[in-house]
């Protein structure tokens, strides 16, 4: 008889690449993306990695994390106020401690599976299983499958019957880049948007000397670049992860090819960077920082944009995934939205009632007219 065994590790490392690859297949955010997670010194989660073997194969992995979770994260406008004074008086109100089953970074989530098991809801029932039991020994109330794909709920659909709710998340944004130039692709975009970005351009240029460089690591500039990239972090209204110097540096050596900085200076002054990944086809604009003291006067969000995309179609590269949030534009720019979907359970049985209607109220969608479907 066949011997099912689980087994939870708190490092990447104690799993071997090529068994990594066995299950996971190739695939973008892969063994050296987490590794470099692992090992950037990211206070606010702690990963964990969890293996289902019959006998000794390996069936399953999931990548997990665990993290201080807002509930609130979509909220804008005066629900926004009201949340944050009632914090004042209870200061974890809608925040509560919480084991994912995905990654903080990665553009959606994935677990690596068998081939000949990757239709099987039973095993996905085994991993609710091990994940609750994690949640109860970590006393993380709340469990969230992070950010999966359409392609991935029909087998997903099966937590339903362990009482998890089903929730739209912040979907992901794609471009389709089958373009022979800059032109042509300026030609796709619709009248008033082509027209704008045009606009945005030639001001941008005409205004100061804009060079681009691209590198793979920001060694020497990594002082500026996180700078930068603090910037970013503490202008957005939604927060999740935030990076350490030390990610920056991991990632530039772990993920090598694959990396690409590029770095936008004006009259010699680094005003922006982008970190994008870059794997076959397909190119992610993952992280982004800029010196807004001259950003809007040259417009280097189009400028950035703009070099992006012209950058992939001189490289051969279909697909542009410039990332979640900043909708309305990024769809006025030839973006098509990738939907995206959690999986969420509370341990406490009248919490995870009232979960169902929270997830009704916070929805992503309530809060943001672009992504409404």
């Amino acid at each position: 008889m066949n011997k099912i065994t689980y087994k939870i590790y708190d490092n990447i490392n104690r799993i071997a690449e090529k068994e990594w690859d066995a299950v996971f297949g190739d695939m973008p955010e892969s063994y050296p993306f987490y590794k470099a997670l692992g090992s950037s010194e990211l206070g606010e989660f702690v990963f964990h990695y969890l293996v289902i073997c019959r006998d000794d194969e390996i069936l399953l992995i999931a990548p997990l994390f665990s993290a201080d979770f807002n509930l609130d994260i979509a909220v804008e406008g005066k629900l926004c106020g009201i949340i944050k004074l009632i914090r004042k008086l209870f200061p974890r109100f809608l925040i509560s401690k919480t084991l994912f089953c995905g990654s903080p970074f990665a553009e959606c989530g994935a677990l690596g599976i068998r081939q000949d098991f990757q239709d099987k809801p039973e095993l996905i029932l085994l991993l609710a299983r091990q994940i609750k039991d994690l949640a109860a020994k970590l006393n993380a109330p709340l469990i969230i499958f992070k950010d999966f794909p359409q392609s991935k709920t029909a087998l997903l659909d099966v937590l339903l019957r362990q009482k998890f709710s089903k929730a739209k998340s912040f979907p992901s944004v794609l471009v389709d880049l089958n373009f022979k130039s800059f032109h042509d692709y300026s030609k796709s975009l619709g009248r008033s948007s082509r027209k704008n970005l045009n606009k945005k351009l030639r001001q941008a240029y005409a205004r100061g000397n804009i060079e681009v460089r691209i590198a793979e690591d920001v060694k020497q500039e990594i002082e500026q670049v996180i700078k930068l990239y603090e910037n970013t972090y503490h202008s957005g209204s939604t927060k999740f992860e935030r990076l350490t110097k030390k990610f920056f540096l991991q990632v530039a050596s772990d993920l090598r090819p694959h990396t690409r900085f590029f770095l936008y200076y004006i009259d010699g002054r680094l005003a922006a960077f982008n970190l994008c990944f870059v794997y076959k086809d397909l190119f992610i604009d993952k992280f982004i920082g800029f010196d807004y003291d001259i950003c809007k006067r040259y417009n280097l969000y189009f400028v950035s944009w703009a070099y992006n995309v012209k950058w992939c179609i001189e490289n051969h590269l279909r697909y542009y995934h410039p990332g979640q949030t900043d909708y309305e534009l990024k769809l006025r720019l030839g973006g098509r939205l990738i939907p995206l979907f959690a999986y969420l359970k509370h341990r406490n049985y009248f919490f995870n009632l009232l979960l169902k209607l929270l997830i009704a109220l916070l929805k992503p969608d309530n809060f943001d007219e672009d992504i409404r479907g």
